[in-house]
């Protein structure tokens, strides 16, 4: 048997000839594969649903249920407990490749005859594991990508910030629970991300979850534990939640003042016991990741409202990292602007800017309710509107910024001598809030002092979608 800390995969082999079974078995612990042998389809099954295993081999023709009947339960009608994206490698003689075709269109990634040598079975199954990794890395990383805010890096070098970098190199080697706090629009994610790319998880994926945009306690096991095949309506298939896919890697909980009581406490279990259930299943899945939680409210003070578990607040408030407001680390304004500047004149095929003193006094007093985010939008504004590669304060007044005065008591908006579109103006207004609030219209429409019936006709007017509105039907 091979030690399977050393082993390079979990292969089953669904196999009823049990003399050319063990062969294979032997060969592919030859090889440093651990193997396990099941005589026919629904053993297999069983198999799978208390096991974890990297590959299927399997025959075509079997007593029972055959290798086709296997391979379309597994990847058209969803076996319980069994990822659909397990790669099916299949066994043929060499008179059956036509039905070893048919199998390929059913969703196997390969075929081998029996005939075929040890060390070309070996290669090929290789071959599938390493395309299989690959297909997971990428849909991870894919995943992280369209995620990632756009301010990838730690810009700034004011007191707090270099105050921030040294609580995240002292975490370096640690995989201590955090819990982020700060305004929205400062960059919790942005410090998350960081805390793993310099901690033992660096390696492993990053998957966040926005507990804000999951409200609906089913919707949320759904998410983050994963769910099993007919747990709800439409849920054909089974499918892993973001615990799993953090597995060796780093699960970062944003917003998690927003679940539900309950949740929290199915949270708070998985976070002491790193096992979960997927909803609608009964087996229990080993996790190993990092945790990295943030909010935008006084936990305590949910705590003391009852809004919020206590046991939660201490499991997860082990390290705390606070992220100032802009407003209170104006130094960094100047670099931050620079830095947003240069990133969207490249995304958007522009030249580089340089922004007038007048300019940059200008955005250095404004306040920034919205923060880092609200920062990057107004740059962008700017870039995309102007003509030349300079900035000058007259351009920075005609995206609607000014400092708020203390004698008007005004908003700290102005109407551009050019006039405006009073519909585009309130558009980019309901916008910008639902940024940052990181879409939720109850936060949107709280920030723009209007009620929520009100900000719901005005996303309807614009007809404005995302991602995260989802309905779990």
């Amino acid at each position: 048997m091979v030690n399977p800390a050393a082993a390079q995969g979990s292969i089953l082999i669904v196999e009823d000839d049990s003399v050319f079974a063990e062969r294979l078995r032997r060969n592919l612990e030859l090889a440093h594969y651990n193997a396990v042998i099941a005589f026919d389809g629904e053993s297999a099954l069983h198999r799978l649903h208390v096991q974890n295993f990297d590959l299927i081999v399997t025959d075509l023709r079997m007593p029972g249920m055959d290798g086709i009947q296997l391979i379309r339960r597994i990847k058209q009608e969803g076996a319980d407990g069994v990822d659909p994206d397990m790669p099916i490698v299949v066994l043929t003689s060499v008179n059956s490749v036509d039905t070893a075709v048919e199998a390929m269109k059913l969703g196997a990634a390969d075929y081998i005859t029996k005939e075929s040598e040890r060390q070309e079975i070996v290669l090929r199954i290789r071959k599938v594991l390493e395309q299989s990794r690959l297909v997971v890395e990428n849909r991870i990383l894919r995943d992280q990508l369209e995620r990632r805010d756009e301010f990838r890096d730690l810009v700034g070098d004011s007191e707090p910030m270099q105050r921030i970098k040294e609580e995240i190199q002292q975490l370096a080697s640690s995989n201590v629970t955090v819990l982020i706090t700060g305004e929205t629009g400062v960059g919790k994610e942005l410090v998350a991300r960081a805390i793993h790319r310099t901690g033992p998880t660096a390696r492993g994926p990053f998957v966040d979850v926005n507990c804000a945009a999951l409200p609906d306690d089913n919707l949320f096991h759904s998410e983050v534990f994963g769910h099993e095949r007919g747990a709800f309506t439409d849920a054909h298939f089974t499918r892993k939640g973001r615990f799993e896919m953090a597995h060796r890697g780093t699960l970062f909980l944003d917003e998690i003042a927003e679940m539900s009581r309950e949740s929290q406490g199915k949270i708070l279990k998985a976070l002491e016991q790193q096992i979960i259930t997927r909803l609608g299943g009964t087996r229990s899945i080993q996790v190993d990741c990092r945790f990295v939680c943030a909010t935008n409210k006084d936990l305590m003070a949910e705590v003391q409202a009852g809004r919020f578990r206590e046991d939660l607040y201490y499991r997860v408030n082990v390290i705390p990292v606070h992220i100032p407001p802009l407003r209170e680390r104006r130094a960094d304004i100047p670099v931050l602007t620079k830095f947003f500047a240069d990133q969207f004149a490249r995304k958007h095929g522009k030249p580089e800017f340089f922004f007038e003193e007048a300019a940059m006094a200008l955005l250095r007093d404004y306040h920034y309710p919205g923060n880092i985010r609200e920062l990057r939008n107004i740059v962008e504004r700017l870039v995309i509107r102007a003509r030349g590669d300079v900035i000058a304060r007259a351009q920075v007044e005609q995206v609607g910024l000014a400092p708020r005065s203390p004698q008007s008591g005004g908003s700290g908006f102005t109407v551009p001598e050019g006039g405006c579109d009073l519909e585009d103006v309130e558009r980019q207004l309901v916008v910008d809030a639902l940024e940052k609030t990181g879409w939720n219209q109850k936060e949107a429409a709280a920030l723009l002092s209007i009620s929520v019936d009100r900000m719901n006709s005005r996303v309807r007017k614009f007809t404005l979608r995302h991602p995260s509105w989802r309905v779990n039907k």
